[in-house]
């Protein structure tokens, strides 16, 4: 049974080494089509986005993977979620007396990261005009 289950894995250890494998030429392919010699380096393009409430930050998240994959980049990475911030505020209830009742209040900034390889100029065009929803803070590294 322990030689089976050996057997076993060293398969499962061949065939992702043969997957990544595949997706390693998968990706040298593409980046020879799109004009980019082995040793040369692939233009990149973070995109980090923050803002107080979720909801609107996921629908820019979709909003942007939707450009980035219309106009043919190379396998954009993300969103990937980074942590949420809290800011705790603690305000006395009565300006004068009851030092001991105390209100607590905070601000989430929830935060996003995408990494998109093989940047063109129809991207970096398509990105600029794009609406996206308000209070959604935008920060582009190249």
């Amino acid at each position: 049974a322990h030689e089976a289950r050996a057997a076993l894995a060293a398969r499962e250890l061949q065939a992702d080494a043969a997957a990544a494998q595949a997706q390693h030429e998968s990706r040298r392919a593409d980046l020879s089509a799109k004009g980019y010699a082995g040793d040369e380096a692939v233009p990149s393009l973070w995109i980090k986005l923050r803002c107080y409430s979720a909801p609107p930050l996921d629908e820019a998240c979709d909003a942007i993977m939707d450009v980035v994959q219309a106009t043919g980049c190379l396998g954009p990475r993300g969103p990937a979620f980074l942590p949420t911030k809290r800011r705790i505020f603690c305000v006395l209830r009565s300006p004068h007396v009851n030092k001991d009742s105390r209100e607590h209040f905070e601000i989430r900034t929830h935060q996003r990261v995408i990494e998109i390889k093989g940047v063109t100029s129809q991207t970096i065009d398509s990105l600029m005009a794009l609406d996206l929803p308000a209070g959604v803070d935008v920060e582009v590294k190249l």
